[in-house]
């Protein structure tokens, strides 16, 4: 007893930690079975919010990491020049344009929400049409614009407190004259809020949680309604959605330009492929003309738009890398025109504009673009930044300004203006400007072998050119690796701050993503879960051969599935971080599908009613396999008590565990807070605060 003293004391003095003193956390086992095996959850009792005994260990487990935050000698410095840094000029995304009239969001800072603008010409002034500070306090966020097909209204929704509660409103985008239909339970969160305007804009498709018996809403099965404006929304009439799976996400409601043409793409669940049906404007019905087979689209983002009349949309059926295929009006994807063919590189999402359409095409999640022709025989390279992603892309099919935004991890988002005929992009003026230097700044881009040798990881570093290569240079490590979604290039901003004290930042665009398509998304999926792991251990390794951090100068992090994977990296793999931030991520798999969004996770991670699903889920599960005595990094478990997406006692029972069975003198806490979602529509104030934690965290670990 005597030596393992010494040792833990020695620890302390070599790596400079203290150890905390815990609120107490009782065990109250509750034993699971499954297919015959036993599972024991001796933190089940901190499922329930409601429970004054949890409420009081959550504000116990904050308040001790709030000090132990506060108190490192970085705080002071992090809380300083993340302000300054976060003081950057205005913001402008989530561009519609209608004609010649741009519908756009708005937030300079230090401005708590972003507003909702109108714009008439890339040179008329810009018209506030919703400011959420006049709203109440605090100011709900805006989270989804549509704007009419002739851009002379927009509907909009509003939600509080990171919630996803979303409601709809109507404005007059020339006059802001807000109109008096305003409608509730529209979806959100579980099930994104989506919406058609009728050809003539006097009402529009929209959905909405049914209605139950007592009175309340469902969170399930998401229906479709029309709602004419001016009128009563409870005289809203059903339009579709009976019947389709529970799990019913409308990632699409899209109309041709001149109204004749509608289509719905629907998926039943996080990262599957849609169905798509249509109709002639007109017609009492739609009827299916692509089945999930056609693997079109997933659940936050169709892939398709109408070009002329012909639904054009991006197909992963013949190849994981996309090809665009049109669906004219009467056929079906089978009887469909292929477009544009597949190549190199993924097609991510196209847009039509004037004289054709454009795609977003990413390649291991660089960025590039192409203009096209309607009938796709003439393109065009659109000259794009490499190591940028685009961010924004938009035009109306019948005339106005073509717009691409790029940003980079040392530029601030521009939008320019695209000149088919002569494929040039010029400066419009609409470009932010960040308070920081990053002239000093160095970009590199390195693909990395994975452990198994099946592929190269590609991985982005930005550091500055003077840092130390010898293993000790503080090294954040970030990654996602899940339902297909792409890892991008985005400006760093305030993170400046991390690489002016000589940290170095990377990004690992690993197997789960959509980096390289369909088949990079399904290498690490399920029971290959683990690959996307093994992935960023790989890069951890490699950074660390290369002079970057090494496994005591490392740290990692990563939000909702990127959450997950930060509980799969440290339990697997404890030794080769030093820290870890796991932000509003899944850490009981076995328990996640009870909740409201669970069922919609489990096309990406599994069922646990399925005994073979089982046997994988429960090797995985990070929560599951914290095993007592184990050195564990330091961490820090962020999460909102409003989060509709992820529990958050799910961040709850993985920190219990984990401070009950972590040997090292590494601190592991947990940071619930209120007001506070999944990170959609944080304020201002409320990123800039989780930043600053965050890095100071890291290094007070790290350096």
């Amino acid at each position: 007893m005597r030596k393992s003293a010494f040792a833990l004391l020695a620890a302390i003095v070599l790596f400079g930690a203290s150890p905390l003193n815990y609120p107490p956390t009782p065990k109250h086992p509750v034993v699971d079975s499954y297919f015959g095996t036993r599972v024991v959850d001796p933190y089940r009792w901190l499922e329930n919010p409601d429970d004054p005994a949890v409420k009081k260990w959550a504000d116990a487990q904050a308040k001790l990491a709030e000090n132990f935050i506060d108190s490192r000698k970085s705080y002071a410095f992090y809380k300083k020049r993340v302000a300054q840094l976060s003081l950057a000029s205005t913001a402008r995304f989530n561009l519609e344009i209608a004609g010649e009239r741009m519908i756009y969001m708005r937030q300079t800072p230090p401005q708590q929400q972003a507003q909702l603008i109108a714009r008439d010409g890339l040179k008329g002034p810009e018209r506030v049409l919703f400011d959420p500070a006049t709203a109440g306090s605090p100011a709900p966020a805006i989270e989804s614009i549509f704007v009419s097909p002739d851009g002379s209204k927009v509907a909009f929704t509003t939600q509080p407190g990171g919630s996803e509660a979303e409601v709809m409103h109507v404005v007059d985008a020339a006059t802001g004259a807000m109109l008096s239909d305003t409608i509730e339970h529209v979806g959100g969160g579980l099930s994104p809020t989506n919406l058609m305007w009728d050809a003539d804009g006097k009402g529009f498709i929209h959905t909405q949680w049914p209605q139950n018996s007592d009175g309340t809403y469902a969170t399930s099965g998401i229906l479709l309604y029309h709602h004419v404006l001016g009128t009563d929304p409870s005289s809203d009439t059903y339009v579709f959605g009976k019947g389709l799976s529970p799990r019913a996400e409308y990632c699409g409601l899209l109309t041709s330009k001149d109204g004749a043409e509608q289509a719905i793409l629907v998926t039943a669940g996080d990262g599957v492929a849609a169905s798509i049906y249509m109709r002639a404007s007109g017609d009492a019905q739609f009827r299916q003309v692509a089945s999930p087979s056609a693997n079109v689209g997933n659940s936050a983002d169709p892939k398709s738009t109408f070009v002329g009349r012909s639904l054009y949309v991006i197909s992963k059926k013949r190849d994981s890398r996309g090809e665009v295929v049109a669906i004219a009006p009467g056929a079906t994807f089978a009887s469909g025109t292929t477009i544009v063919p597949a190549s190199s590189v993924v097609i991510d999402d196209l847009q039509a504009v004037r004289g054709g359409f454009i795609t977003s095409d990413i390649d291991g999640g660089d960025a590039a673009a192409r203009f096209f022709s309607a009938d796709g025989k003439r393109s065009k390279h659109i000259p794009i930044p490499a190591v940028s992603v685009i961010a924004a892309l938009a035009g109306d099919p019948s005339s106005g300004p073509i717009i691409i935004g790029y940003q980079g991890y040392t530029v601030p988002t521009r939008w320019l203006r695209y000149i088919p005929e002569t494929n040039k992009l010029v400066p419009t003026g609409i470009a932010r400007t960040s308070p920081g230097d990053f002239s000093n700044v160095v970009v590199q881009r390195v693909f990395v072998p994975s452990l198994d040798g099946q592929v190269r990881i590609p991985l982005e570093i930005v550091y500055m050119r003077n840092i130390p290569r010898n293993g000790t240079a503080p090294t954040l490590l970030t990654a996602y690796g899940a339902y297909g979604l792409i890892s991008s290039p985005f400006f760093l901003g305030s993170e400046l701050a991390w690489l002016e004290r000589g940290g170095v930042f990377a990004q690992a665009m690993i197997r789960g993503g959509g980096e390289y398509g369909d088949a990079w998304h399904l290498a690490a999926q399920h029971a290959t879960k683990t690959k996307s792991s093994d992935d960023v251990d790989a890069c951890a390794r490699w950074l660390g051969a290369h002079g970057f951090g090494n496994a005591q100068h490392i740290g990692i992090e990563g939000g909702s599935a990127g959450g997950f994977l930060m509980g799969l990296a440290m339990t697997r793999n404890p030794s080769d971080y030093r820290a870890v931030v796991a932000h509003v991520g899944i850490y009981d798999l076995l328990r996640v599908e009870l909740t409201p969004n669970g069922a919609f996770n489990t096309p990406e991670f599994g069922t646990v009613k399925d005994p073979k699903q089982f046997a994988w889920m429960v090797k995985q599960s990070p929560y599951h396999n914290v095993h007592n005595g184990t050195a564990y990094p330091a961490v820090l478990f962020m999460t909102g008590e409003n989060d509709p997406r992820v529990d958050p006692y799910n961040s709850r029972k993985m920190a219990a565990r984990m401070q009950a069975a972590s040997s090292s003198p590494y601190p592991i806490l947990l940071l619930q807070q209120s007001g506070r979602g999944h990170g959609m529509g944080s304020a201002f104030g409320q990123l800039v605060e989780q930043r600053v934690d965050v890095l100071t965290f890291f290094e007070s670990q790290l350096r």
